[in-house]
């Protein structure tokens, strides 16, 4: 027999009324994901590698995470993310918001300055756990209970993260100082990128030279502005193929194209098949206890 018994007294983890909120689940098993560079204004996202490896680019410093590995990515940071070509990764990712330790900021997880990648160690088990269980929990879900279960999960999930994270490493990595000009331009394009923008808009915005915003964007970024807003739109176009029943026509609207067809032969050259066939291969499925806890 096991007894423990707990101090009722015992110091809060959060400051009141400030315990974590689940805004997004993600599973992403996709090959060739890469999503380009984004920013959460108020999501902070809590990533496990279940397989293969992840590339994490997080204000300009690159990472490399590994099966086991556990990521933090808090809110306004610049990030992009995509699978290794050579080892393709499968990663679960649980986004955050309205959470705060004592004497911390708002959504702040990690200490200043410290590495976002570790390898999970404390609460191991639990954290695969947590994950396995949204991802059964939230496919099959068509009621209220799920948000306050999985608020429940998100607040184990941050508690565990945070401990992990307690005696991270600390690098000036991710502090590059970088042309600001350039990063409100790429934060503009991916706030704005559902709308019509030209090379002479941004000029005119921005008074800078056309040939300037290319050369700058594309050295810092390594993609064109106008490819951008290409890549993100289609990163939006496969979370709706793969996670709502919309038409081909209402997405393509709602990723900025008019013209489906347009959108169509943009998706097959960008993604290398057709919306179609990338909408079959990867349509949310409804995750069984088979595939996910087994390993555990």
């Amino acid at each position: 027999m096991y007894q423990c018994c707990f101090d009722n007294v015992a110091e809060a983890l959060f400051e009141p009324g400030k315990t974590p909120r689940i805004s997004r689940f993600v599973i992403s098993d996709d090959p060739k994901w890469e999503s380009g560079h984004h920013v959460h204004d108020n999501e902070t996202e809590l990533i496990y590698v279940k397989k293969g490896v992840a590339r994490f680019i997080i204000d300009s410093s690159l990472y490399m995470a590994h099966a086991g590995d556990i990521v933090v990515i808090e809110r306004g940071r610049l990030h992009a993310v995509a699978s290794d070509v050579n080892a393709p990764a499968t990663t679960w990712t649980c986004a955050l918001y309205g959470f705060q330790f004592p004497g911390w900021e708002e959504n702040q997880l990690l200490q200043p300055h410290s590495c976002p990648v570790v390898a999970v160690g404390q609460g191991e088990a639990v954290i695969k756990s947590i994950f396995n269980e949204l991802g059964m929990l939230l496919p099959q879900s068509k009621n209220g209970l799920a948000s306050s279960v999985c608020d429940a999960f998100a607040c184990v999930l941050t508690v565990l993260f945070h401990e992990n994270f307690k005696n991270a490493y600390r690098s000036e990595q991710g502090f590059i100082k970088k042309d600001i000009l350039i990063k409100d331009i790429l934060l503009y394009l991916n706030n704005n990128y559902r709308e019509k923008i030209t090379l002479e808009q941004l000029s005119k915005k921005f008074r800078a030279s056309v040939s300037y915003i290319c050369h700058e964007f594309t050295r810092e970024y390594h993609i064109s502005p106008i490819n951008y807003v290409i890549q993100r739109r289609m990163t939006e176009a496969k979370f709706a193929l793969t996670n709502t029943d919309a038409s081909l026509a209402e997405i393509s609207w709602r990723v900025g194209y008019e013209n489906v067809d347009h959108f169509a032969k943009l998706f097959l050259r960008h993604v290398g098949c057709p919306p179609g066939d990338y909408r079959r291969q990867f349509k949310i499925r409804l995750v069984g206890p088979e595939n996910l806890t087994a390993e555990v």
